[in-house]
């Protein structure tokens, strides 16, 4: 499989605290949590404002627990390393996309992602037909141009996955604590304690006008 990359206008992503049980009942047995402190893992919440793909423009949420990477001698040291639990797109030729080549779980109807920045803070809103789901903001830090290496990590009834994926862009990181989370009672966050999440992320992550590549699935 050639190299498949998606151009963005947004990549937002912050990190939150959450119960190690939680995590741990979300993951397979095959992967642990990455633990910031004893009993806290970390929820990971990504949105995507896809400009170009294989299957056109779209928006994309996913929701993953962050997890020690799979590093090899002689290979680079991956950023992060996610397992995400549920995605949701705005497009059915999208989310087709992404179980077919991915193996990705998904929410399987079309949501919306909206994007709004403003007074340099971006705030995202998902929801599903008007119904919420998720909303969630963060602040920029200092703009640096970055090409940074993440692992995902998927499986099947039969089969484990990893997959490296870069992303390229102009990016701001800190842990400042000036974002925020809402959770919604709706079947997508059905897998997480919503009350026991932390409602400030310790890190926030911004990419603009980037590209996503994808190197080819591995099994594991």
């Amino acid at each position: 499989m050639p190299l498949t990359k998606y151009c963005f206008k947004n990549a937002v992503n912050a990190f939150f605290e959450m119960p190690r049980e939680n995590a741990r009942a979300i993951l397979p047995a095959h992967l642990q949590p990455m633990e910031i402190r004893h009993g806290e893992a970390v929820l990971a919440i990504t949105a995507f404002d896809f400009a170009d793909s294989m299957v056109g423009p779209y928006a994309e949420i996913f929701l993953a627990v962050i997890v020690p990477p799979l590093v090899r001698p002689g290979e680079p040291m991956p950023k992060s390393a996610f397992y995400p639990f549920m995605l949701a797109t705005s497009t059915q030729a999208a989310r087709d996309h992404a179980i077919e080549r991915w193996h990705l779980p998904h929410h399987m109807k079309n949501v919306s992602v909206d994007f709004e920045e403003s007074n340099k803070r971006m705030s995202v809103r998902v929801h599903e037909a008007g119904v919420p789901i998720l909303d969630f903001a963060i602040s920029p830090h200092t703009w640096v141009d970055a090409d940074d290496l993440y692992q995902s990590f998927m499986h099947t009834q039969a089969d484990r996955f990893k997959v490296n994926v870069h992303m390229k862009g102009r990016f701001t990181e800190h842990e400042e604590e000036t974002g925020e989370l809402m959770l919604y009672d709706h079947p997508m966050c059905d897998k997480l304690h919503i009350n026991d999440i932390a409602v400030y992320p310790f890190r926030e992550m911004w990419m603009q006008n980037g590209v996503q590549t994808f190197e080819e699935l591995e099994s594991i």
